[in-house]
C-alpha cells in the first residue's frame, strides 16, 4: 500500500505479495549493480528498456530489503520541512534535546507561526558535521595517547563512576 502524503511517499507491506516481494529482495542482494558488466535496468509493460543508476539500485535495494523484512519505508525529499518531533525521531534523540540544538544555533530552523521546521537536508548536514567533528576528536586523542605512549596501555580500573 502506498500512502503519498505531501513529498513523502510511503509503503507498507502487503501480505498478499510478500512472496514476490522476497525474491526480488534476494535477487537485488545477489546481483550488486555491475562495473564491467550490463548495468541493472528496468523494463517497462511495452518493453522499453531503461538502465537505472548504481545510487537509484542502491536505493532499491534498501526500500525492497525493508519491506520483504515487513517494514514500511517512506521515501522524502530532502527540503521536505519537518516537525521538530519528526527531526528529534530522524536524529534519535528527544524533541526536548533537538530543541536545544536548534535554539543554540547547531541546526537552522523556521518558525511557522510558533511552530519549528527543519529541514531533512540541514539535519543530514547537522550529522555529517557532527560525525565529522567526532572522528577528528577520536583522532586528535589518538595521536595523543601514541604521543604519550599509552596507546597499548591498560587502565588500572574499568570503573566509570
Amino acid at each position: 500500500m502506498t500512502t503519498p502524503t505531501r513529498d513523502r511517499v510511503t509503503a507498507t507491506p502487503d501480505p498478499v505479495h510478500a512472496d514476490e516481494i522476497r525474491e526480488l529482495a534476494r535477487l537485488l542482494r545477489h546481483n550488486p549493480p555491475a562495473i564491467e558488466r550490463q548495468a541493472p535496468c528496468l523494463i517497462s509493460p511495452t518493453g522499453e528498456r531503461q538502465e537505472i543508476p548504481a545510487e537509484v539500485y542502491r536505493m532499491l535495494t534498501h526500500i525492497v530489503d525493508a519491506l520483504s523484512r515487513g517494514q514500511g519505508v517512506s521515501v522524502v525529499p530532502t527540503n521536505a520541512q519537518l516537525t521538530t518531533q519528526q527531526a528529534a525521531d530522524h536524529l534519535g534523540v528527544s524533541r526536548p534535546t533537538l530543541v536545544k540544538l536548534l535554539e543554540h544555533g547547531d541546526i537552522p530552523f523556521t518558525k511557522v507561526g510558533r511552530h519549528r521546521r527543519v529541514t531533512l537536508e540541514d539535519l543530514i548536514t547537522y550529522e555529517e558535521t557532527s560525525r565529522h567533528r567526532r572522528r577528528q576528536a577520536l583522532e586528535a586523542l589518538t595521536a595523543e595517547s601514541v604521543a604519550d605512549g599509552t596507546y597499548f596501555s591498560t587502565p588500572d580500573s574499568t570503573s566509570t563512576r
